[in-house]
């Protein structure tokens, strides 16, 4: 490998890794950044859907039967069954019209979409022809850790590409032994340090994507509980 041809491989290598590590910021800060979540509302949503908070994930899901049939069989398969459905609950408030439940963060296992969830409240309320409109709002942790590590990884990967391109451009690329030059291909070795981020970032989706899923299944399923 001649040096022209070391340098461009050297530019080339940092300049896809600079776009991968670009894109891997804006992964990140979509990933974490707190917007609220909608799915299956209805065209006047009630209170609870507009004052949720930024990072909630809210929705509406219409399914048959009265709202305290509906209110008591989910505080019996949050009792009974969250385990299985969604990991251990707490629910801390339960009535004719209202759930309110509390995840147990870590405790819930490492498996379990319930890690990801600080608090869930159901409301039930009439709809047309026997049917019941049940309005959700799900707030997720943080996911404090998630962060902290994809951020680590952003700056591991910065210093990576700078310090990888200068050590390469001035040591590697004019050495005059073509075998040293041929080295500057090791600048791909910075990689390790660019994909971490989009792993956090992604593990932080699916448990949101999970947590809704669970409540949304369970919604569903109301009416056939018991």
């Amino acid at each position: 490998m001649d040096v022209e041809t070391a340098r461009t491989v050297l530019y080339a290598i940092t300049a896809a890794g600079a776009m991968a590590w670009l894109t891997a910021v804006r992964f990140l800060r979509v990933s974490f950044t707190p917007q609220r979540e909608r799915r299956d509302q209805p065209d006047d949503p009630m209170e609870m859907l507009r004052s949720a908070s930024p990072g909630a994930i809210a929705g509406s899901v219409e399914v048959e039967g009265s709202p305290p049939e509906l209110a008591a069989k989910a505080a019996a398969v949050v009792a009974e069954k969250s385990g299985e459905v969604i990991g251990p609950l707490k629910i801390v408030q339960s009535g004719a019209d209202r759930l309110v439940v509390e995840g147990v963060g870590e405790a819930a296992g490492p498996q379990a979409a319930a890690r990801f969830l600080r608090r869930g409240e159901l409301r039930f309320r009439d709809a047309r022809g026997g049917r019941t409109s049940i309005d959700y709002q799900i707030e997720v942790s943080a996911g404090r850790g998630l962060l902290i590590g994809g951020t680590i990884f952003l700056f591991l990967g910065l210093a990576a590409l700078v310090v990888g391109f200068m050590l390469i451009h001035t040591y590697v690329v004019p050495n005059p032994n073509s075998a040293v030059r041929g080295q500057t291909l090791q600048m791909l070795q910075v990689v390790h340090f660019l994909w971490p981020p989009f792993l956090f970032g992604g593990l932080y989706r699916r448990g949101r994507s999970a947590v809704r899923e669970a409540f949304e299944v369970m919604i569903h399923n109301l009416p056939y509980y018991g």
